[in-house]
């Protein structure tokens, strides 16, 4: 395991030939990411909290606020705030979201060294491909949450990139970061429960330590990491999928982004409600039924029973519900609930073992509504919309970017996205932050 680990790295840290698609990917990643981090800041009061009670005149300015944190607390804090809100990247050959286990460790190491963006697109690119291939590799169990746990080994990787380690020095990283995985549980999500998002926040300040863990000389090997990849935390190892590169493209450009602010696991499902509501011109009172059919993961996410915000990113009846009564899924959830009423009762989600057997090229759902005259409408989605192979639009980012800035930043304006969007990469990471009022020099 070892060495086809370190063969991995060193194809990785070799290549210096990334091509721009490659690198504006990267720098769109990181844009994205930074967003969702300013919005989890904002609307978690968990996170108000700590900021006010960890606030420390030594600690590392936060993005985008005025408070100082120690190193620890500040790692904690910008990666839970990057998953808060089911608006991160993700990548569906990962099974995960391996951007927010990379970004904060960015920043704290942009904030101790003056990185130039170049540098930091290297670096972050390399970061993703190892953490991405590493996923494929050790097969997580299902009922686990992959918060904090083969994403910490992206973030740790980056940070050992851009300090120039050797390619030895990272396999120990690797190894090191893989034997300290989070135990997860994918019931903290389905159930709402904000220790979730935790374990992303968690996960950074394990990846950052690693690097400094292993110069200690603290170390990991092959047989602890497979023993708990094997049997533990995962299904097995697979380590022909460390090499594996059938089409040649760059894990980082195969990625996906969201707009709705869910589980990925429910965007097919609102896809296809939509598509139904916008072709049929549909009377919510005249429905009598909603079954929505897609694949093993996406069918747990089958609650009615909304009791956290949290829960209600998990619930295709919720969305799908949201969807259908032209209600807003930014809005408040207990405000939709009170809308929704007994509507989300009929609303039905199936598994459909056919579309189970797609994963992970497509993501399907379909959606059949029953009106109360027993004629039927059906849409079906082989993929929401947010992969490479199905982008969204720039006016669609930008409304996204809209629906989570624009009511908790006073300098949001499109004036100010397009600056952020407008990156010189030989300039430093830091200068762009301070340009755009992102980051406060004390």
């Amino acid at each position: 395991m070892r060495d086809e680990i370190e063969n991995l790295v060193r194809k990785v840290i070799e290549n210096e030939n990334f091509s721009e698609e490659v690198k504006q990917s990267t720098e769109h990643v990181i844009v994205d990411t930074l967003i969702s981090i300013l919005y989890g800041l904002k609307t978690e009061p968990e996170l108000q909290a700590m900021m006010t009670d960890r606030a420390s005149k030594e600690g590392l300015r936060v993005l985008g606020t005025d408070y100082n944190l120690p190193k620890k607390d500040a790692l904690i804090a910008l990666g839970t705030a990057a998953v808060a809100n089911e608006l991160d990247e993700g990548n569906t050959f990962a099974k995960g979201h391996p951007s927010a286990h990379i970004f904060p460790v960015v920043y704290i190491c942009a904030l101790e060294n003056e990185y130039t963006w170049e540098e930091v697109i290297g670096a972050y690119a390399k970061g993703y491909e190892i953490s991405a291939r590493l996923s494929q590799a050790f097969q997580m169990k299902d009922d686990m949450h992959p918060h904090g746990t083969w994403g910490n080994a992206g973030g740790a990787v980056t940070r050992a990139i851009l300090e120039e380690k050797s390619a030895e020095d990272i396999t120990d990283i690797i190894l090191l970061s893989l034997s300290l995985p989070i135990a997860t549980s994918w019931l903290a999500a389905e159930k709402g429960q904000s220790v979730r998002n935790l374990y992303t926040g968690y996960g950074n300040l394990l990846a950052y330590d690693a690097v400094d863990l292993v110069s200690y000389g603290f170390k990991s090997n092959e047989t602890v990491a497979e023993d708990l990849w094997s049997g533990i935390m995962g299904e097995g190892v697979d380590l022909s999928k460390l090499s594996a590169d059938p089409d040649g493209v760059s894990m980082i450009s195969k990625n996906y982004f969201k707009v709705h602010p869910t589980c990925r696991f429910t965007h097919a499902s609102i896809e296809a409600a939509k598509e139904i509501m916008e072709q049929y011109k549909l009377s919510p009172e005249k429905i009598k039924t909603v079954q929505v059919s897609t694949y093993d993961l996406a069918a747990r996410c089958d609650s009615k029973l909304i009791r956290t915000r949290l829960e209600s990113k998990f619930s295709i009846p919720y969305a799908v519900a949201a969807i259908i009564l032209g209600l807003d899924l930014y809005d408040d959830y207990s405000e939709n609930l009170r809308k929704m009423g007994a509507f989300i009762d009929k609303i039905e989600v199936i598994e459909d073992k056919a579309m189970t057997a797609l994963l992970p090229q497509e993501r399907a759902a379909k959606c059949t509504i029953t009106d109360m005259g027993g004629v039927t409408y059906s849409a079906f989605i082989p993929n929401a919309k947010g992969e490479y192979s199905n982008p969204f639009t720039e006016s669609e980012f930008k409304m996204k970017y809209e629906n989570m800035l624009q009511r908790h930043y006073s300098f949001f304006s499109e004036g100010w996205l397009n600056g952020l969007l407008n990156i010189d990469r030989t300039k430093s990471f830091t200068s762009w932050l301070i340009k755009n009022h992102l980051l406060r020099r004390r």
